[in-house]
């Protein structure tokens, strides 16, 4: 018992505060314990950065191809360019060599 009071008179007296401990447990308890836990909270947010990132691809892709789209709607050439390219399409008296 004397060892045990020795100790709690070298603890400094902030720490035997009551409002210290409770602020203390809050915030371990705010930290690691509840639902919304910062550990959780950092997991949600590099999610949301990798999306944010696959989002942004994926607009540009989508402009990308709208720009396509603009350039195959309005330029004659480039829509025979296209459909030769994937359709292997032709005019008449050509031939058509595949290299793989």
């Amino acid at each position: 018992m004397l060892k045990l009071k020795e100790f709690y008179e070298k603890i400094p007296e902030i720490f035997k505060n009551k409002y210290f401990i409770v602020g203390f447990l809050f915030l371990i308890w705010i930290s690691f314990l509840d639902e919304n836990n910062l550990v959780s909270l950092n997991q949600q947010i590099n999610t949301l950065e990798e999306k944010q990132e696959i989002i942004d691809s994926l607009e540009n892709e989508i402009f990308q191809m709208e720009n396509k789209l603009e350039r195959l709607n309005n330029d004659r050439k480039e829509l025979e360019k296209f459909a030769r390219e994937n359709f292997l399409m032709k005019k008449e008296n050509e031939d058509i060599i595949l290299i793989k």
